[in-house]
């Protein structure tokens, strides 16, 4: 029933990196996005990229991607909707993954694809929808270890998705009740994790400031049973409301510059002059991104450092190999031509960073008293460096 399939992944976030690579191990696959700009990203990893819609035609599985976590509006959807109905042939099967309000696939989405394909839904054209469960190992073409949740419009299109996801899924397909039961789902998950997050950094903020350790609570709490550990998340993007049918939207919770300004007044109570001062941003992308996409949160820190007086430096690891030069408006300095500074912060903890350990720091600080902010509290403390003063945040 798979046998010369052809998936086209639709849009070319995270997201459809990660689809495409776990796909790619079994299926033929290839990515669409109009945005030319982003093709070299996914051919560098052996993905195919098309910016022409006409290449949809091919395609038997169109899977409709979208972010983790809920920015995508209504209207970036619909025009996803718009192109693909055009384009699609008849007896595709169309799988949305972005995540939206309950009813948004059935009430907004088919009758788009109807108006603009002339082919009727459940009889010319199929839809199902599955919450996006992709995680960064995937893209080593690993078989995902999650459980996936798959919905259709038909038994028959349930059944036909999960065929369709058993070789990349070892973890055991769910079949939701509905497609609605499978979008509220998401919105659950994502709404689950980003509360606990928030009330994690709150706490993470306000422990800095009596001088505890987050990371010495968290450890100590979690020896109760049935205890949850959520960890906190400074510098991450973290949406805070959503509305709308199927309008979600992001607010920045500006705790970049909360981080800044505790690493400013941590530096002026250690006599640091501040407008003579260079300080190092080890970390600006993603952890788990594979695109490169930055941290907002890292770009507010850098920006009120820099209004403060501060010379600052910024790297990033996962962006030496590509001679990226800068990334979200910010310029990047390559690690071996990073000058010594009186302190170093590491915000994003990459595998690089994280191997190299206390070594890392070895040529990134002057020679006296220095400063080391660990943002995620990554580093051993029982290695740190005599000459070196440690803050956990």
């Amino acid at each position: 029933m798979m046998e010369n399939l052809k998936i086209a992944i639709i849009g070319s976030g995270e997201s459809s990196m990660l689809a495409a690579a776990s796909f790619g191990t079994v299926y033929p696959v290839i990515v669409f996005d109009p945005d030319s700009s982003k093709k070299a990203s996914f051919e560098q990893r052996g993905i195919a990229f098309t910016d022409h819609a006409e290449d949809l035609a091919d395609a038997g599985i169109l899977l409709i991607t979208g972010p983790k976590r809920p920015v995508y509006t209504l209207d970036a959807l619909a025009r996803q909707c718009t192109i693909v109905g055009q384009h699609m042939k008849k007896g595709a099967v169309l799988i949305f993954e972005a995540p939206v309000y309950p009813g948004t696939t059935e009430e907004v989405f088919i009758p788009l694809l109807e108006q603009h394909s002339g082919f009727t839904s459940g009889k010319e054209f199929f839809v199902g929808f599955v919450p996006s469960r992709w995680q960064p190992g995937d893209t080593q073409g690993k078989v995902a270890k999650m459980r996936k949740v798959i919905a259709g419009q038909s038994g028959p299109v349930i059944d036909y998705i999960a065929d369709l996801f058993t070789p990349i899924h070892d973890g055991g397909i769910y079949k939701a009740k509905s497609i609605r039961v499978a979008e509220a789902a998401q919105l659950l998950e994502i709404a689950q994790k980003e509360v606990n997050v928030a009330l994690m950094n709150e706490v993470a903020l306000t422990l800095n400031q009596q001088g505890i350790d987050t990371q010495d609570v968290l450890e100590t709490a979690n020896t109760k049973r049935g205890f949850i550990k959520f960890d906190p998340d400074l510098l991450g993007d973290h949406p805070v409301s959503w509305q709308g049918m199927g309008e979600l939207w992001c607010k920045g919770e500006q705790k970049g510059r909360q981080v800044a300004q505790r690493i400013i007044k941590k530096l002026i109570q250690n006599e640091v002059v501040i407008h003579e001062a260079r300080i190092t941003v080890l970390g600006v992308t993603k952890q788990d991104s594979t695109g490169g996409s930055p941290e907002s949160g890292v770009l507010e820190l850098v920006s009120e450092l820099q209004e403060y007086g501060m010379e600052v430096q910024v790297a990033d690891a996962r962006l030496e190999l590509g001679r990226t030069e800068s990334v979200g408006g910010v310029l990047l300095t390559r690690q071996e031509e990073l000058l010594p500074a009186v302190s170093v912060i590491l915000a994003v903890p990459h595998e690089a960073y994280r191997k190299a350990g206390w070594k890392l720091f070895e040529h990134l600080l002057t020679d006296t008293e220095a400063y080391v902010f660990d943002v995620k509290s990554t580093l051993e403390r029982n290695e740190k460096p005599e000459k070196v003063t440690l803050w956990r945040m």
